[in-house]
């Protein structure tokens, strides 16, 4: 039975054995094996800071400058890019005091499209106030993960512009228990104070904000004053300026980690300065709350691949095959 099997095979030649090796491939790849390996994933809510400031143009990487906004939706896709299949994400945006959700998480591997999609449209025009209260918008962004996506954390993109400022002492409060829900606050934007622009309808700069511009918004928090109040200060200040003009530098904005800090410390949240999406990725998968499951790695293109090359190869003249030995023996000498 031996020496019948070595006969056989001594007497096909290797055009033979290529294309069985071809068949075989093909016929396993018909049956889509697959490597399963576990691996911890989670579950993220990328939520994007869409307020004017974030249309400044500081940020970027390896010397390139573009917006705030632009940068960080970049490095929220390529993070993600980097993060293992079965991790889910979803997208929201921030203006004022409130954020709201755009997409509910889903598969990032196989929605990847619908993911890049939802991310690339995000614009600063779909802002329905001008204000930047980033304490109400991070508690907003909680409690969204509290009651719609339960086990999620939170990837908070922001400069931490706070516009108008906070009034001295009035720090909003948060009614949640610190660390409750995981996340991260990413800065980003530069350390330098850059003026804001002002974009028109199709995105253009017109302008940008300026002191006088800035001093007419009351801080946020300030006491209400009554009229008896008013004249005892020394005159009706209803319609003059909240502040001296360029008091705050309201009208410059840079990355303010000091306030993102701040906030971190009352949540419970992680801070991050923006820089490269494998930072961002292994800071992700570092949050508590990731769940263990199988993943799986199908096989059939590997194979089909392999099919392929060896069918070409089966298709090389018999010629070519014959002398492709001394030619290999002729370089290697």
């Amino acid at each position: 039975m031996r020496a019948s099997l070595r006969h056989f095979a001594a007497t096909r030649g290797a055009r033979f054995w290529l294309v069985a090796a071809s068949g075989a491939c093909f016929a396993a790849g018909i049956a889509d094996p697959a490597l399963h390996i576990e691996r911890t994933v989670g579950t993220y809510m990328l939520v994007f800071d869409i307020t004017q400031s974030m249309n400044t143009q500081d940020a970027g990487r390896a010397g390139a400058r573009t917006s705030r906004l632009d940068f960080a939706k970049s490095l929220a896709l390529d993070a993600l890019d980097r993060m293992p299949c079965g991790t889910h994400a979803g997208v929201s945006v921030f203006v004022e005091r409130k954020t709201q959700p755009l997409l509910m998480p889903v598969e990032a591997c196989a929605h990847r499209a619908a993911l890049a999609d939802a991310i690339s449209h995000i614009d600063w025009r779909m802002a329905w106030a001008a204000d930047s209260h980033l304490y109400y918008g991070t508690y907003s962004a909680l409690n969204d993960i509290r009651t719609l996506t339960p086990g999620a954390a939170l990837a908070f993109f922001t400069d931490g512009h706070q516009a108008p400022a906070l009034h001295a002492g009035r720090t909003p409060a948060w009614d949640g228990k610190p660390g409750d829900i995981a996340g991260l606050l990413i800065g980003v934007g530069g350390d330098t104070p850059e003026p804001v622009p002002r974009l028109g309808d199709k995105g253009r700069i017109e302008g940008y904000w300026t002191a006088e511009d800035t001093a007419g918004f009351a801080s946020a928090g300030a006491p209400t004053q009554s009229v008896a109040d008013m004249e005892r200060a020394g005159g009706d200040l209803r319609n003059a300026p909240q502040r001296a003009a360029g008091s705050d530098n309201d009208h410059l904005s840079r990355r303010r980690d000091d306030i993102l800090e701040d906030v971190a410390q009352i949540t419970g949240l992680g801070t991050l300065v923006a820089g490269t999406p494998e930072q961002l990725a292994a800071r992700l998968r570092a949050l508590p709350g990731g769940h263990l499951t199988d993943t799986r790695f199908s096989l059939r293109t590997p194979l089909a691949l392999a099919g392929l090359l060896a069918l070409l190869a089966s298709l090389v003249p018999r010629v070519t095959l014959r002398r492709l030995p001394r030619l290999f023996h002729f370089r290697s000498s």
